[in-house]
């Protein structure tokens, strides 16, 4: 699989087979979402959105269910903040 989406680095490990939290998503991050589709390495890309983190979420979901070898992205749309505020998101402290 081969499904990306991006998760704060202090965040709990979800259970298996646990939806991230798009509330949180959503609050964090950014309010629209877009999914990204890369489908070889010849630029057969495409991309789907804005969409809501859930509805972002469940598109992605369903496009990798039916073609795993491809490359399915969730990225947010918009972050409000500066760079610095968007690594440290990210980073271990």
């Amino acid at each position: 699989m081969a499904l990306v989406y991006p998760v704060q680095a202090d965040s709990p490990e979800p259970d298996g087979g646990t939806a991230p939290d798009f509330a949180e998503l959503a609050a964090d991050l950014s309010d629209t979402w877009l999914v990204e589709v890369a489908v070889g390495d010849e630029g057969d890309d495409a991309c789907f959105g804005p969409l809501t983190a859930r509805a972002a979420w469940d598109l992605a979901l369903a496009v990798d269910q039916r073609r795993p070898e491809w490359t399915v992205s969730v990225v947010p749309l918009h972050v409000a903040g500066t760079a610095d505020e968007l690594v440290a998101l990210f980073e271990e402290g």
